[in-house]
């Protein structure tokens, strides 16, 4: 009787643990993406691809093409704006999880899907903001 508990729990315990990395490396990607965009606002419009660019290059073991990397904005204004220095840009990233409970519906990932920033039925989300200078 206590096995397949125990069982459950250890697989629960595994599920958790590979979602906490893959939310480790999604925060470290939108960091790196905030500091290319911060470095690079000389460079106009263009800094904000450079920026997502930068995110989905620095993803660690995450697939690139599954990260959806939410429109980057700055104080009042979006990316088609130019950038100002004082202004405060916002990074933001998600990427799919799956931390359901077997043989239930309940699913612990953060974020749930069906929202332009979460393509998939669930998400970890990771956001940074940084100050232009």
């Amino acid at each position: 009787m206590a096995l397949p508990l125990l069982t459950m729990l250890l697989v629960g315990i595994i599920f958790g643990g590979i979602t906490f990395f893959n939310f480790v490396q999604l925060a470290d990607a939108v960091e790196a993406g905030a500091r290319t965009l911060a470095t690079s606002r000389q460079q106009g419009t263009s800094a904000c691809s450079q920026a997502s660019t930068a995110l989905t290059s620095s993803n660690g073991n995450l697939t690139a093409s599954l990260i959806t990397v939410a429109p980057m904005s700055f104080g009042q204004s979006t990316c088609s704006a130019t950038l100002v220095q004082g202004d405060n840009a916002t990074v933001s990233a998600t990427y799919p999880c799956n931390l359901q409970i077997p043989f239930t519906t309940f699913n612990f990932c953060p974020v749930k899907g069906g929202v332009s920033t979460c393509p998939s039925s669930y998400c970890i989300s990771a956001t940074t903001t940084v100050y232009i200078e």
